[in-house]
């Protein structure tokens, strides 16, 4: 998938590359985990790994829909849509044990950042500063980047746990890469946000609260929830494991 634009990395000459696609062909190692359902969304490498470990062991009841055996080998799904645009995908950027890399690719350049995007067409003041100052070249703004894959893999498992209890729909995302300039301009972000390095994304379920959506993402235990009641939408990103709300 060839994009048109002036301030995109070609993603043809940027792959998946050699950490994301180990992480993600090792995981077969953490079957034992995805049984507590914590399953392929953690690296092992992860500080917070056994943390959520004794979060899960210690749970009542495990979802129904992550503690199927085999839930990690099977392929993933992801069901999105975008908030700022209107655009839904519904893409399986795994299967057969790897990653598909024109799906993940997809999915990347569906996670983009929007605002960016905007500001570049209109020209904006603060993308022609960035230039001027040189602190960003032309190529360096860019709307996409290649996402943190364990991110799609937090929301495979939400699109299983929506569709295992009926009530299969897209997931809404409000943000999900986001430029260190658009970064600046949102209200309460923090300076080196997951957003920044495709690892985060924000998101709702429409029919489904808040409150609700942020336990299940804690349950994952695959790293940072944030619920945000007022603002109605839950983040997730792959740091380490910890939650708060607002």
């Amino acid at each position: 998938m060839r994009l048109q634009d002036p301030f995109l990395i070609d993603p043809i000459a940027s792959p998946v590359d050699a950490a994301h696609q180990f992480t993600l062909n090792r995981r077969g190692a953490l079957r034992g985990l995805a049984a507590l359902g914590l399953g392929a969304t953690l690296m092992l490498e992860e500080p917070g790994v056994a943390l959520a470990y004794q979060q899960a062991a210690a749970a009542n009841a495990l979802a129904g829909a992550v503690n199927q055996e085999g839930f990690w080998s099977r392929d993933r799904t992801l069901w999105a849509q975008r908030t700022s645009t209107g655009e839904t995908i519904r893409c399986t950027y795994w299967s057969k044990g790897q990653i598909i890399q024109s799906e993940y690719e997809r999915l990347c350049w569906f996670a983009r950042d929007t605002t960016l995007q905007r500001l570049i067409r209109e020209d904006s003041p603060h993308i022609r500063g960035a230039l001027a100052s040189g602190r960003f070249t032309s190529a360096q703004i860019s709307p996409w980047t290649m996402m943190n894959p364990i991110i799609f893999d937090v929301h495979y498992a939400i699109t299983s746990w929506l569709s295992w209890f009926n009530m299969a729909r897209p997931i809404e995302w409000t943000s999900a890469f986001r430029h260190p300039i658009t970064n600046e301009l949102t209200e309460g972000a923090v300076r080196d946000s997951w957003h920044i390095h495709g690892g985060a994304i924000d998101s709702r379920i429409p029919g489904v609260p808040t409150e609700q959506f942020g336990r299940f993402a804690k349950w994952l235990g695959a790293g940072g929830v944030g619920v945000y009641i007022t603002q109605a939408f839950a983040h997730t990103d792959v740091g380490r494991v910890r939650s708060w709300r607002s």
